[in-house]
């Protein structure tokens, strides 16, 4: 059996034969620089010694000038195994594939064959959020990045507004379990050491509501932190335009001045020469102390040189910016005038994205990144069809409109209640279309299963797949899952009234519109669904040498608040039981839930924010 390889690789041609790894041997390297890839490859075979490459070498690893940067040759024949590569990146990644090869091949016998393989892309990353609730423990997140590293992955980076331990700031960050800068300087090194790019990614316009609602800090809001506004058209503009201290003001100079000290703290503990300003969905600016500003100069040319003022001050620090690429975008004008040594992330998570839109920053000789997502945020369980048809979607017109890469995001809208554990499928799907955008789509959820879930139960891909398609009955409503709002609503809502809505199913790989009715029936059909993929999660969990990562709990207990969802509808739709007694049940399977989500948050996360969740199981336990 041809073994399940993630990324796949550009060419795997099988030879004849096997080799079989002998109990004692050597690892030979040609160069002193590979000796940390000999250590960790005698750890993948153990009774190996490391020595200089010589003729009966169970596996050699040397340089060759003819592999292309970061690609490797891996070949294995019946008289041994050789990784060749131009860097230590490249055998790094030949030692990665050699892994997933070993840990299927029984007996460590391994079929022959020949991989030549290189990265479609130079830049291969996943960002993650660490600000809307949860933080991670640091020894998680230094999982995360050793697992993703094995996954070929390079750059990473940490959305932060307020999750950092500011010793000039202390009230930002308190109470919500911030990382300290100890945290950041392990995580970099350990990155580096794998060859990932750990770039700092902290708010620096939009999105400074968790700092700027401090009152040290109002007057720098754009709305003086009370939604004070100079325009006298702000209240026509949608309520979610005018959240209380959104934006950093650019017309108030000590906004700048306060950037400067943040950048001082937390910018030089990174290595990377790379800065993530953000500076996305600035809905409110020029509706406050800007007013005036952008009355004289426009509101694309103020955030310009917002831009241009975070470009020097983080060439004080010696790193170049990247920023998101929405807003640029309603000012297309002001796109040429961005200096070349800006980088733009352009973003988007549904399928409907015009995905090549991008092809405005390569008229404009602009480098970006491409930026799709794992569609994990507000939903009980990923929408795998929309991030896969996101994520595949934005990698062709990567390769169209010539992107430095991917870069593939995990959010935690309102709380962080999705786990990082439902996102696996995501990230490595991400990794592997960054990699080889050719890779087969229509096998990936079944190598998934095999390579890292240790399962070639065809129950378990179908399973994964089931799971995906119930999750993404969506409304028009971007990146949700309207499981996600039946899970939290009050009976009183008008989710309860069987409504006919119009939305969006997945099925056999396929997103249609559609138009659905939210009623007992759905919720029986959901429930009968649910119940054969939790028989199967639980079966393949307990089977041993499988879910080395642990995270087949996590998703037993996505498809538990899915049932919970689902039973809600059963009981509280117009044709539902609607009795005392089920209400009573109803609310008696949610303080369960609750405190398992607790045990679940708390075995790998700090306390964080959790209390934003506990809140929502309060309020809707109280509701029933």
């Amino acid at each position: 059996m041809i073994p399940a390889l993630i990324p796949q690789p550009q060419h795997h041609q099988p030879r004849p034969g096997h080799f079989h790894i002998p109990p004692r041997g050597f690892v030979g390297i040609a160069d002193g620089r590979l000796h940390a890839l000999a250590l960790a490859a005698c750890r993948l075979i153990p009774g190996h010694r490391i020595a200089t490459s010589g003729k009966t070498d169970t596996l050699s690893m040397r340089f060759s000038n003819a592999i292309p940067a970061e690609g490797y040759r891996l070949m294995i024949t019946p008289k041994g195994i050789t990784i060749l590569a131009s860097a230590v990146p490249g055998v790094t990644y030949g030692l990665a594939t050699l892994r997933q090869i070993i840990d299927q091949s029984p007996a460590h016998r391994l079929a022959c064959c020949q991989i030549i393989d290189a990265p479609r892309f130079p830049l291969r990353g996943v960002y993650y959020d660490v600000t809307r609730g949860r933080v991670p423990h640091t020894d998680r997140l230094l999982e995360q990045a050793d697992i993703l590293a094995g996954y070929k992955i390079n750059h990473l980076q940490h959305y932060v507004e307020h999750t950092f331990r500011f010793r000039n700031h202390p009230l930002i960050g308190r109470g919500a379990s911030p990382l300290l800068p100890e945290d950041i300087l392990l995580l970099d090194a350990a990155c580096r050491a794998r060859h990932i790019d750990l770039v700092p990614s902290l708010a620096s316009f939009g999105h400074m509501a968790s700092v700027l609602r401090h009152k040290p800090y109002r007057h720098l809001a754009e709305d003086c932190g009370e939604n004070r506004y100079e325009d006298t058209q702000a209240q026509e503009h949608p309520a979610h335009h005018r959240y209380r201290a959104w934006s950093l003001a650019p017309a108030n100079p000590d906004s700048y001045r306060f950037l400067a000290s943040l950048f001082d703290e937390f910018v030089p503990l990174f290595s990377s020469e790379r800065f993530n300003v953000c500076c996305d969905e600035t809905w409110d600016l020029g509706l406050g102390q800007s007013y005036a500003l952008c009355q004289r100069r426009g509101k694309g040319r103020v955030y310009l040189d917002h831009l241009l003022k975070l470009r020097r001050l983080a060439g004080q620090h010696g790193k170049r910016i990247m920023f998101w690429g929405d807003i640029i975008h309603r000012y297309p004008e002001q796109i040429p005038k961005i200096p070349r040594d800006i980088t733009v992330l352009d973003w988007g998570y549904d399928h409907r994205t015009n995905f090549d839109r991008v092809a405005a920053f390569r008229n404009a000789a602009i480098s970006f990144v491409a930026c799709p997502g794992t569609s994990s945020w507000m939903s009980l369980f990923p929408r795998l069809h929309e991030a896969t048809a996101a994520i595949a979607g934005y990698t062709r017109a990567a390769q169209r409109h010539g992107a430095q890469g991917i870069l593939n995001t995990d959010w935690g809208d309102r709380g962080h209640f999705n786990f990082m554990e439902f996102s696996w499928h995501g990230y490595l799907f991400g990794a592997e279309q960054a990699w080889n955008p050719d890779a087969n789509v229509a096998t990936f959820t079944s190598r998934f299963a095999r390579q890292f879930l240790g399962s070639g139960d065809g129950d378990l891909t179908r399973a994964i797949t089931a799971l995906g398609e119930i999750t993404h009955l969506a409304t028009d409503a971007h990146y949700q899952s309207i499981w996600y709002h039946i899970y939290f609503a009050a009976p009183e809502s008008p989710l309860f009234c069987a409504p006919r809505f119009a939305g969006w199913k997945a099925r056999g790989g396929h997103i249609r519109p559609g138009h659905f009715v939210l009623d007992a029936r759905l919720g029986h059909r959901t429930l009968e669904q649910l119940d054969a993929i939790r028989k199967t999660l639980r079966r393949v969990s307990a089977q041993p040498n499988t879910d080395h990562h642990g995270i087949l709990p996590y998703w037993i207990f996505a498809v538990d608040t899915l049932a919970h969802a689902a039973h809600r509808l059963t009981v509280l739709a117009p044709d539902g039981i609607r009795t005392a007694r089920a209400r009573r049940a109803l609310r008696e399977d949610m303080l369960t839930l609750q405190k398992r989500f607790t045990e679940l948050w708390l075995a790998r996360n700090r306390r964080s924010e959790i209390r934003t969740t506990l809140r929502a199981y309060t309020a809707a336990m109280r509701g029933l």
